[in-house]
Formats: C-alpha cells, structure tokens, sequence
C-alpha cells in the first residue's frame, strides 16, 4: 500500500505531467509537463519493492483510465499488434508502464506529439532498444529529428545487443536515409568486414560497392541460420524479376528460368528466385547451426555463390 505522502505526491504529479514513466530500480517515478520540464518523485516504500511499484502503477491506472484491478490484460495481447484505439494514446502514456508504451508506439500512425512522448517514456528502462526499433520502422519517424535521437541511442547500444537478429534489425534501420553520419556508417562497415551480423545490413540497404561481392562474402562465412535467411532474402530482392518467385529447390529454380519465355540473363533470373524457402527445412530438419551450416548446406550455396560469381564479372 502506497503511503499517505507518495499518494499526494503521486496525484500532484499526475496532474502536472503530460506523460509519466517509472524508474523500477531507483524507485522513481517521473512526469514530464508540458514545458518539457522533468519532474521527480522519490517513493518512499517500507513495503514489497515490486508490490510498491504495482500500486503505484495501480493508482496511476485508476487516476488516468478510471480502471479498477490493475493493467488493462487486453493491451498485454494487443501492445506489439498496434491494435490499440489511437484515442486513448495520451492517457496510456501517463501510466507509468512500458507495455502501454509498447502498445503506443505500435499503432500505426503517430503524431509528432506522441512520438516525443513515447520516446522519453522509454528512457533509461529495458525496452528503450525495443522501443527504439518500433519507432524507427515507421518512415515518418525517420524523417524527424527524434529519429535522429533514436538511430544515435541504436548506435550505441549495439554491443549490448547480444541476440543476432535484434543486431541485424537494427543494423538495418539505423542504415536508413541519413540518420547515421558518414563516420559512423564507415566505422559500422569496418566492423562488418569481420562481422557476418553487420555487414548484412549493408547488403539488405544495398549499401557497399559490389553486391555480388559483399554476398559471397558471408555466404562463404556463414555460421548462422538467421543470417544466412536475411542474406538469401536480399540477394532475391535485390536481383527481383516480376516472373520469378522463390522456390524451395535449386531445381525447381532452374526449371522455372526453362519454362520462362524470356530474354533476361539467366544468371540474374535464377538469383531473383533465391529466398530463405531454400534452406528453411534442411535447417530445421537437421538442427544446423556454425560452420555445420555451411558443410550440410554446400549444394544450395555453392549454385547460389557461382551464380553471384558470373554476374559480377
């Protein structure tokens, strides 16, 4: 149960903030007001740490939405679905929880007012990254300076982003337009000339002087099913052709380019039909993972790496 003081405060707080975010370790509760300003609250709990944190989220609920009984359960489902009622979009910023953010930032258009919002609601908690990437998906957020604020966070966060595909999706979208400095995208490229996980993210955003090049350069390295997934979509999206889909075999690549009447190269048909549906299976059947990768996988990659040899001479 929250004390007599902190529940003034908190009401204080509450009706002087335009948003509201909760520090769990430092046991502080912040409001942000309209000028911009940040104002602190120290709670002073003799209780629980996370039954204090519960109800001072739980007051916060019952001021801001009028709900009884804690978190609203639907957002939890619907927070990385943007199926969130744009509404309500202010109030579920003034709850001091992250899902609410989460659930913010997924809807699908935003307002410049919320994107500010939703971004300093994220500041120093463990979804700040998450948050980030959700945002940066959005072109409009791009373009703003906010955009620029999240891509430099982004930027600095990459060597505490340990799982490969979280490192990969933001490779790709601070890559985007100008939200990097030519020093960092350099800087970003020397490192990915030693590290698969990076270097991907040039490829996708067709970002390096040879694609072709760049290309078998991981393939011949891969040790890594979600990397190999990423480069094999972009070498399909990169050489697309409006009569080629991805198929699941080699073969049935190459009879597709026999069946099609056209004059295009056949080296670049084939290497437009390249997809993820290629090693999808015999990844899965045979739990690949390292250099294992590469071994059981050389009939597919080897026709893939020959191919991008052709077209690059």
């Amino acid at each position: 149960m929250l004390s007599t003081e902190d529940t003034f405060k908190l009401n204080v707080l509450i009706a002087n903030s335009i948003a509201i975010r909760i520090d769990t370790y430092k046991m502080c509760v912040y409001g942000l007001t309209s000028e911009g300003e940040e104002k602190e609250l120290q709670l002073n709990h003799n209780d629980n740490h996370d039954k204090y944190i519960t109800a001072t989220q739980t007051l916060l609920l019952n001021k801001v939405l009028g709900t009884m009984g804690g978190y609203p359960s639907y957002l939890k489902r619907w927070s990385r679905m943007g199926e969130v009622s744009t509404k309500n979009l202010n109030e579920l910023l003034m709850l001091g929880n992250i899902e609410a953010v989460i659930a913010v930032v997924n809807v699908k258009e935003l307002n410049n007012d919320i994107i500010k919002k939703s971004w300093w609601c994220a500041t120093n908690t463990d979804y700040q990254a998450e948050i980030g990437r959700y945002l940066l998906k959005k072109d409009y957020v791009v373009k703003t300076e906010i955009g620029k604020e999240i891509a430099q966070y982004l930027f600095e966060f990459l060597p505490f982003i340990e799982d490969t595909t979280e490192l990969m999706d933001t490779i790709f979208l601070i890559l985007n337009d100008d939200l990097l400095t030519t020093e960092q995208k350099q800087s970003l490229l020397k490192q990915g000339m030693r590290k698969s996980t990076i270097l991907c993210g040039f490829l996708e955003r067709n970002l390096v002087d040879s694609f072709a090049e760049t290309a078998i350069k991981i393939l011949k390295k891969i040790n890594n099913e979600f990397v190999l997934y990423r480069v094999l979509n972009a070498i399909g999206k990169y050489y697309h052709h409006p009569m080629i889909m991805p198929l699941e075999t080699i073969e049935k690549l190459q009879q597709q380019i026999e069946n099609i009447n056209t004059t295009d190269e056949k080296t670049r048909l084939f290497l437009a039909g390249v997809s993820e549906k290629l090693v999808v299976s015999e990844i899965a059947a045979n739990t690949l993972a390292g250099s294992n990768i590469r071994k059981q996988l050389k009939p597919i990659l080897e026709p893939i790496i020959k191919k991008l040899n052709e077209i690059k001479i």
